[in-house]
């Protein structure tokens, strides 16, 4: 998940760690989220 981050978002891992522990939980919803839909998209294909 760091690394979806990183490529689409570009935050890098260590700036991901810095940030207090709520912004960083809403942002692994978010992105399981967006990974989730992804996916779906491929299989839809």
């Amino acid at each position: 998940m760091l690394y979806h981050l990183w490529v689409r978002h570009h935050l890098r891992p260590g700036d991901f760690w810095r940030l207090p522990r709520g912004e960083r939980l809403l942002l692994i919803a978010f992105a399981e989220e967006e990974m989730d839909r992804l996916a779906a998209q491929i299989l839809d294909r």
